[in-house]
């Protein structure tokens, strides 16, 4: 799962979401969303300005070898 800022739509929140996914994995290189599904989850950690998403995504684990979640 990733926030995204709830305002944000198409290529600009799937970079958001991409950002998030990056920081969270510093080892994974190439992170291209393949899904993102806006969640009903309820979580004070996030401001009110964000939505949580439930995402896909493929990336590269640095040594060559593909990931998909």
């Amino acid at each position: 799962m990733a926030p995204a800022e709830i305002t944000l739509t198409g290529a600009a929140r799937d970079a958001e979401l991409e950002g998030f996914i990056r920081l969270q994995n510093p080892n994974l290189t190439d992170v291209r969303l393949e899904q993102a599904t806006p969640t009903k989850a309820d979580d004070a950690g996030v401001q009110p300005d964000r939505q949580w998403y439930s995402v896909t995504y493929l990336a590269d684990d640095g040594e060559g070898h593909p990931t998909d979640r």
